[in-house]
């Protein structure tokens, strides 16, 4: 055992490794990014303690929890000892209570090598909230544009590129819209999208810039910072835009993958959902274009008759923005993109 440690001295390792001993829902709700997942007690086991420790005795709880864990002590010992070959090894719990203290007790009994996070999680949760009202510290640059036209694209390739930019979307496994969630994976909840944000804003702190795509400040069912979405309301606006037959395209690309019968279901719950803002005929003329498989047809219309009239982007180029770019050549439109950012800054990644 090295000894406690703060969040600010553990994320400033050279190559820390946590490790979560809470239960598997507690983890799964959110954890520390990276982290590894060795449950001191398991959620059914963590439930009968709770119960013993109200309506019992706190010593008859702690009894019992000895001996729950008492027979997994040497493989729970064995588990941090190979990831000590991996890195610095940092445990905690909730907030640096009885599970890491008992697990750091045994390991340094076995002479294992190892810190504890003072606070815990509640800690580390903290600092991160804390980071997120300071967070970024230069310019943000919004790409604004209909929908379909590339930005998280341009985004990514941005990125590739060696430019300080951020997929808030891919982050929060939802673009922001009714389909939003289609072919993203199970979204996090908002602690974990905050974890994961702050690692990349403070990645990219060096930059005098941050590129982001234009976002309402809630994407499914997370939100973004207030200091991060007021920056982008103050910061410099960029337009990026395509034809329509490219953005349907695009679109049918983005969304149409993996099985087919899925997407159609998901895209008919969508619907569904839209049906008091464009009406039950229109609805029932696209959920009839799906039974049809032309999910290009379907596209087509709910751009024309929806998300364009709903976000009154130009189509084209617009003296309102500091830059327009066209994503019909996205390689080109990356490059212009990035000039603008050298001349705005004078920096590049």
């Amino acid at each position: 055992m090295i000894g406690d440690i703060t969040v600010e001295e553990a994320l400033s390792l050279e190559q820390p490794l946590f490790v979560d001993v809470r239960s598997p829902s507690e983890y799964k709700e959110a954890t520390i990014p990276g982290a590894v997942n060795i449950p001191f007690f398991y959620d059914a086991e963590r439930a009968e303690i709770g119960r013993i420790y109200r309506e019992e005795s706190p010593c008859r709880a702690r009894e019992r929890g000895l001996e729950m864990v008492a027979p997994r002590l040497p493989q729970l010992v064995n588990e941090v000892e190979r990831l000590c070959e991996l890195g610095q090894v940092v445990l905690f719990c909730w907030r640096g209570g009885e599970r890491s203290q008992a697990l750091a007790s045994v390991l340094q009994l076995m002479r294992v090598p190892c810190y504890r996070l003072d606070g815990g999680y509640r800690a580390y949760r903290r600092h991160v909230v804390q980071q997120l009202e300071l967070l970024p510290r230069g310019e943000v640059v919004v790409l604004h544009g209909l929908t379909g036209c590339g930005k998280t694209e341009l985004i990514k390739g941005l990125r590739e590129r060696g430019y300080a930019s951020v997929d808030l979307e891919g982050l929060a496994c939802h673009r922001g819209s009714v389909f939003g969630g289609m072919g993203m994976g199970e979204q996090p909840g908002q602690k974990m999208f905050d974890s994961r944000l702050w690692q990349e804003l403070k990645m990219l702190e060096s930059y005098p810039y941050l590129v982001v795509e234009c976002e309402s400040r809630r994407i499914g069912r997370v939100y973004l910072p207030s200091h991060l979405f007021s920056k982008m309301s103050q910061g410099r606006h960029i337009l990026v835009y395509d034809s329509l037959e490219n953005r349907i395209n695009r679109l049918v690309r983005e969304y149409v993958v993996g099985d087919t019968e899925t997407v159609v279901q998901e895209l008919k719950q969508g619907l569904d959902a839209l049906e008091r803002f464009i009406g039950s005929k229109r609805v029932k003329y696209l959920m009839d274009e799906l039974e049809k498989r032309d999910f290009e047809k379907v596209v087509e219309y709910l751009l024309l008759n929806y998300y364009d009239s709903l976000y009154r982007y130009p189509s084209g180029p617009d003296s309102r923005f500091e830059l327009c770019v066209s994503a019909g050549d996205l390689g080109q439109a990356i490059t212009e993109v990035g000039e603008y950012l050298e001349r705005q800054y004078d920096a590049k990644g």
